[in-house]
């Protein structure tokens, strides 16, 4: 008599086991994804219902945002800021083509300094103006301030540092009579800008939509967009103005 091999039922019951898991975790992670995308979907709805608030929506440009077409960005923005120099001796490597190229197209160029805490406000102005020249734009030049390193809150130098920033902001509207707008998170804003430059236009970096004060003319977004243009992805900063067509009618003049 053959022998039989007999299966025992704790191996039949642990496969189920396996089994059922797998289809458990699988059924999961379709239910993450799905809800993924549901809330992906929900919240690009609402920033375009935030954005349609805003009918004037604008790009900053750097060296890293590559080529680009400024005829094509005009038909979907009406401003961009073109990042030229930094500290006193830093210059965009593209700011010259970059600029050179926007002009035959139909949109508002603005120029970018960025802050130094490390030079002085008089070795900065002198390099702007060699970099730049004449060509600053229509629009209020920027300057972008950000804490690093030891300059920050904390620091108890940061007094003198302001008024480096107030004696820059000085010396870039008296010479281009075009304005100065300062970009910087609120917390740079309140903490460093405002207790020596109360009244100044500013542009709140990596901000949100919403409420802003007047003094707010602008509100970036999105610090790291992307562009697409003949099929590859550039990196901009999107940002809009806050306020009406009307007012950046006037605003812009």
């Amino acid at each position: 008599m053959k022998r039989r091999d007999y299966q025992p039922i704790y191996d039949n019951t642990f496969h189920r086991h396996r089994r059922a898991r797998r289809w458990g975790l699988w059924l999961l992670a379709c239910l993450v994804i799905g809800l993924g995308v549901f809330g992906w979907q929900r919240w690009q709805h609402y920033e375009q219902q935030r954005l349609a608030n805003y009918p004037v929506r604008g790009v900053t440009i750097t060296q890293d945002s590559g080529y680009l077409d400024f005829q094509s960005l005009a038909k979907h923005y009406r401003f961009a800021y073109l990042q030229a120099t930094s500290g006193a001796t830093y210059t965009d490597d593209d700011y010259s083509d970059n600029y050179s190229r926007a002009q035959g197209a139909d949109i508002l160029i603005g120029v970018t300094h960025t802050f130094s805490f490390t030079s002085s406000a008089q070795q900065q102005y002198q390099h702007f103006i060699a970099t730049t020249g004449h060509d600053t734009g229509t629009l209020p030049i920027m300057i972008n301030v950000g804490y690093y390193d030891k300059y920050n809150n904390k620091n108890p130098n940061m007094a003198a540092q302001g008024q480096k920033l107030e004696s820059l902001v000085r010396l870039l509207k008296t010479r281009y009579r075009q304005g100065v707008v300062i970009y910087a998170k609120q917390a740079v804003l309140d903490q460093f800008v405002k207790p020596v430059l109360p009244e100044q236009t500013c542009w709140i970096a990596d901000g949100e939509l919403g409420d802003h004060a007047d003094h707010a003319k602008f509100v970036e977004y999105q610090a790291n967009g992307t562009i697409n243009q003949n099929g590859q992805g550039q990196t901009v900063g999107f940002s809009v103005f806050n306020g009406r067509k009307s007012d950046w009618d006037n605003f812009s003049q």
